[in-house]
Parts: structure tokens; sequence; C-alpha cells
């Protein structure tokens, strides 16, 4: 990130096109300053090192336009007659054109141009997702997604609401004016479906990092919480290079980095922080990457690839990215291919009825057949969410997509509504139904 940032420093310094100038023009610093400024801003977003090229090219050719056409210049108000139509005071400064107007219009227009010429590249790269997702990872499912029944002490009955508030009424032994950095869903060593809510301190910039971790099982919503007291300097929502989040993107800008989960190593047995990406390349297509793992040091362990990734990490696929992928696989379906009109276009171009969308959140579960972690995605018609397009099911040998359109299944929000209309009315408030899963 330091060497980017010179880079980055040195073009905002020097005027486009390049001109002799005084180090110490004031035009020359009031540009670095906002290129600096500029560069904070998009660094807070971890934005990734192509995307992040692109926005220095357009930005520092807008600026070096203004630059080119436009000047400042200082007025004495005093012998400016035209002052005294103004009632207010005006600053002494007066823009005007350094070039013919002509010119800064046709300049205006190419900048332009050359900035829709980007977004609808931008635009099209999504149907290359599409693409690239569907002939990566997805493959054809047949039946349903499992052949087993899942067993009732697997089955999930905690969501992450309520594994948030029972973190909370038992985090007291971690001490006052702490609070919960982040909670995700994994596996412990038994095997258990359970709730990881990481502790940290209110005050990150004298206490940055993790204090500790609340075990809640996601099975048994009586359980009592297991407290584990295991210090680590890295995690989320902590200050600078403690955030697990910035740590990996100053080591590495090209990639995008998504959810930060704990969990157990396996063969030591020790408490471990996972960290999922995908790389960004400069044609905007989303490419899969292998997660990061940190200790509790925040050293990272070895890095894998895709057909060597320890079966203990339970979440192997970011679910930002798989979200997104399958979105984008949803909203350009056509037949056995995708088409960026599959929308429609009017009366000329009729809208793809093979279109599908997520309107639920994605769930992780055990497997029955291999008791590994899953992730199921349901997916519905676009237009219709009362009923089922089809399952997605992600696993360590690739995703598989279950079309259930023919099967006339109802959906997850249409399986809440029928559970929410048969019972009872309570006295004081309503009941809501929560995790449909088929």
């Amino acid at each position: 990130m330091f060497l980017f940032l010179l880079v980055w420093a040195f073009l905002w310094y020097i005027p486009i096109p390049p001109r002799r100038f005084s180090w110490k023009t004031l035009s020359r610093i009031v540009s670095l300053f906002i290129g600096l400024f500029l560069f904070f801003i998009i660094q807070l977003f971890e934005t990734p090192l192509s995307v992040f090229v692109y926005l220095l090219i357009f930005l520092r050719l807008f600026v070096a336009f203004i630059e080119s056409a436009f000047m400042l210049r200082r007025v004495n108000l005093e012998n400016d007659d035209s002052t005294s139509h103004y009632p207010r005071p005006r600053l002494p400064w007066k823009a005007s054109l350094k070039i013919q107007r002509k010119i800064v219009g046709v300049l205006f227009l190419i900048y332009l141009l050359s900035a829709s010429t980007m977004i609808i590249f931008g635009q099209i790269q999504r149907v290359s997702n599409a693409a690239y997702f569907n002939n990566s990872f997805v493959k054809s499912g047949s039946g349903l997604p499992f052949n087993g029944t899942i067993p009732d002490n697997m089955v999930r009955l905690v969501t992450e609401e309520l594994a948030r508030s029972i973190a909370r009424r038992h985090m007291s032994e971690f001490g006052s004016n702490m609070r919960i950095l982040d909670c995700h869903i994994t596996k412990s060593p038994e095997g258990k479906l359970v709730w990881v809510a990481a502790i940290g301190s209110t005050n990150v910039l004298a206490e940055n990092y993790v204090k500790g971790f609340v075990i809640i099982d996601a099975t048994d919503p009586t359980a009592t919480p297991e407290l584990v007291q295991s210090e680590f300097v890295v995690g989320e929502e902590l200050w600078w290079d403690h955030d697990i989040h910035f740590r990996s993107y100053m080591g590495d800008m090209a990639k995008s980095y998504g959810v930060a989960y704990a969990t157990w190593n396996m063969t030591s047995n020790n408490l471990t922080y996972v960290l999922t990406r995908y790389n960004v390349g400069f044609d905007l297509i989303r490419i899969y990457e292998t997660p990061l793992v940190y200790d509790s040091q925040g050293n990272t362990y070895r890095e894998t690839n895709s057909s060597n990734i320890p079966f203990w990490i339970t979440q192997i696929y970011d679910e930002n990215w798989l979200e997104e992928m399958i979105n984008e696989m949803g909203s350009f379906r056509r037949g056995d291919g995708f088409d960026y009109w599959a929308g429609g276009l009017l009366w000329i171009i009729p809208p793809s009825r093979e279109r599908f969308q997520m309107t639920e959140d994605t769930r992780y579960v055990v497997d029955p057949e291999t008791n590994d972690s899953v992730a199921l995605v349901c997916v519905n018609p676009v237009g219709n969410q009362r009923t089922l397009a089809g399952v997605f099911k992600a696993t360590r040998e690739g995703v598989f997509f279950y079309d259930f359109k023919l099967a006339d299944y109802i959906s997850g929000m249409t399986a809440e509504d029928l559970v929410e209309g048969r019972l009872p009315k309570p006295a004081i408030g309503i009941y809501h139904a929560e995790m449909p899963l088929l």
C-alpha cells in the first residue's frame, strides 16, 4: 500500500500535461492534498487495486482538465465597479478560461465518453462474472439437496440476533466496557453447530485486541454458553492493522476481503480466525481465492489452494461473493447461456423466463451425508417471491444447483406466512417465523 501511495502522490503532484513548475507552487500543493484526501477516502472502503487504479486515472484526468481549462486570478475589489451591484462582500478571486470554450467542450465530451465507456465495460463484465461462476463452480444437481434427514440435534434453532442476546447476558466475566465485535456460525471440535461471538473493548484505541469468545449452542437455545478466555491481536471492528480486513488489505490490495469468523484448527484444537476473500482483476471479474487463516498472534498460516483446503474451515466461499455471483447468474440467465438483455428491452427484446433472484439469506447447515458444513441459497423467479425456482448447495466439491422450476415448491417466505397464520394470536406482540429451510 505504501508503494502505491507514493505513486498516487507523485501523479497528483506533477502537472498533467507535464510542464516546468516550481515545487513550491500553491496549485501543485493543493492538488497533492486533494489526491491524498481522495486516497484516504478510497482506502477506507478497502477498494481492490484494479478499481483503485481506474479511480486514479479518471479522478486525476478530471482534475487535470479543470487545471488546464480554468484559472483563478486575484482581483482588486476596490477598483472593480461590478462589486457595487452586490449587497454582500465577494471573494477576491475570479475564475476564467485558459483556452477557448469550444476546446473546453470537446475535452469535456471526450472525458465524458471515456467515463461512460468504462461504466458500460463494468456492466458488460457482469455477464462475464455470471459465465465465470457458472463454468467454474456450478454443477447440476438431481433430486433434493439432501438424500437423508438432518438429525434433530443438528438443526439450527438459534438466529444470530438470539445468539448475540445470549452472549450479552453471559459476557460479564470479561469485565466492563465490553461489546460483541462479531458473531458467526461454525462447527465445534465435537462436531456441533455453534455461534462464536468475539468479545472486545468499547475503547479499541486503549485495548486493541479480542478479549475472548462466547460459544453458543446453535441447536439448543436453552443451553448454557461456554466462555473462552483467549486473546487475539486481530479481529473484526478493531483499530488500524489489528482489524483483520485492513491488515490483509495492506498486505495485498488486489484482493477483496469478506466474512471473517473464528473457528477451531482441528489439528491443534486451537481457535483461529478465517478470512474469506476473492480477487478483482483489471477485467473486473471476481475470481475466487482460498481463505486466509490467522493465529492468535496475527500470523498467517501457509496459504492453501482449492484442492487442499483444511476440513475444519467451515465457510470456504465468501458469503457476499457467493450471493453476488448467484444474483448475477440469475439476472442474465437465458436458456443455457447468459444475455445482458435477459431482462428485456421495451418491445424489442422479450425478457427471459429462466431468470431468478435471491430473496432469502444464505443458510449454513450440516450435511447429514458428509457431516460437513454447507451453504444453502434458495432462489425465486424474478417478480415472484412466493414460489421456489431452485436451490444452490455450496460444498467443497463445487456449487450444485437444483432446478425446482417444475416441482411447484413454495418459497421460504410463503412457508413463514403459512406458519404464522396457523398460530393463535398471542395476547401481546406477534409471532415471527425465522429461518425457513428446505
